[in-house]
């Protein structure tokens, strides 16, 4: 019989290994190369060109005692929310690789305990994981979904208390200095926009997931980060499921948000990962398909103007429409399109950007490697 360990050891020795390191700069710089307008990222390009001697230093920077740099902390508006979110973006070296570093060693160890369907921020996973269940459960189980309980955690990154986080790692890890790596980078708290956020913050409340589980209220169950949404077929036993994730939640330092909800879904449309679902369709929200009606009135505007249209209008365009494939579009599209062959003019634009783009990275590569070597030989 094979024994599966709870607390994992030894896992400081793959976190600076050179093939884990290595996998964590081609990781970073795959996505960072570029600034903000357009800009060439010269940090990326330096790591991308020293690679073997930023493994020996990230490696060094590691068995020292990793001390996080100060982060840069902005506001910016979520559309999707329609509120405004705090950022903290961690500097890109060393923070950022180091962070890649730790969770690509640890990312197994969390999935082992992941629920089936938590699907927010995790590869692999997503909202279309929870619409194609939700989809099923409403289609196949008329009784187990007559009820649905809609509940949302207050402030849910800003209230984790960073202690109670590494309760739950010394319950998974047991190697201490990965636990010393892990308390010096969220001594601060898990804010958005670190990378080591959404993956802490999803195995933080696994305990909860299991608690719903095993609970016998509820029938079915889909978490999207802080957000649940539980289905049964029976009201008062989802009352007192609510009153159980509500002793958890304070236990923990955590609260309900107030709008939380327990509806009757034959006289109103689950609303759940970006979609409603009715019995027999599945459409996008209000608010998604009047902001996707309005870029494209922006781009029509713009191109019969004869001005200049970005690449970053026609991918947030397009990616709003491949939303609509995984709905009952069957009028959608023609009346968002009006007969025009839209689509075919988004990918010239886009094919033409990306052209572009890897000319541009790669002659400022070019010159950033002439520009070392002068140097080196000085």
């Amino acid at each position: 019989m094979i024994i599966i360990p709870k607390r994992f050891n030894h896992l400081f020795e793959q976190i600076i290994s050179d093939e884990n390191l290595s996998m964590a700069i081609d990781e970073v710089n795959r996505t960072h190369r570029w600034h903000k307008y357009h800009i060439p990222n010269k940090c990326t390009a330096w790591v991308q060109l020293t690679k073997s001697e930023r493994i020996i230093e990230l490696r060094n920077i590691l068995i020292n005692g990793f001390i996080p740099s100060k982060p840069r902390i902005s506001e910016r508006y979520d559309m999707c929310a329609q509120k405004w979110r705090t950022i903290t973006e961690p500097k890109q070296y060393p923070d950022q690789y180091i962070h890649h570093a730790l969770i690509q060693v640890l990312q197994p160890i969390f999935m082992r305990h992941m629920d089936e369907y938590c699907c927010g921020s995790i590869q692999g996973r997503g909202t279309h994981k929870g619409k194609k269940a939700i989809e099923k459960w409403i289609r196949t189980d008329k009784k187990g979904t007559k009820y649905e309980l809609y509940i949302d955690i207050y402030h849910f990154y800003d209230s984790i208390v960073p202690n109670i986080v590494m309760d739950r790692m010394r319950h998974l890890i047991k190697d201490g200095q990965t636990l010393t790596l892990i308390e010096n980078i969220i001594k601060d708290g898990i804010s958005i926009g670190a990378y080591i956020s959404q993956w802490f913050a999803n195995t933080f409340l696994q305990p909860l997931d299991k608690l719903i589980r095993n609970s016998g209220y509820a029938k079915y169950y889909v978490r999207y980060m802080d957000n649940l949404t539980i289905f049964g077929s029976n009201k008062r036993n989802l009352r007192r499921l609510k009153v159980l994730i509500e002793q958890w939640l304070h236990a923990h330092s955590l609260k309900l948000k107030s709008d939380w909800q327990i509806f009757d879904t034959s006289k109103r449309i689950p609303d759940a990962m970006g979609f409603r679902y009715g019995k027999t369709y599945t459409i996008p929200r209000k608010y998604n398909l009047l902001r996707l009606k309005r870029y494209i009135k922006r781009y029509r505007k713009r191109r019969d103007a004869g001005k200049s249209i970005s690449a970053q209008m026609v991918s947030s365009i397009m990616s709003r429409l491949g939303q609509l494939k995984h709905c009952s579009n069957n009028n959608i599209y023609s009346r968002l399109f009006q007969g025009e062959k839209i689509m075919c003019e988004f990918r010239k634009i886009l094919r033409r950007d990306t052209l572009n783009t890897k000319l541009t990275w790669d002659s400022f590569l070019e010159y950033f490697t002439e520009k070392k070597l002068t140097i080196e030989r000085r």
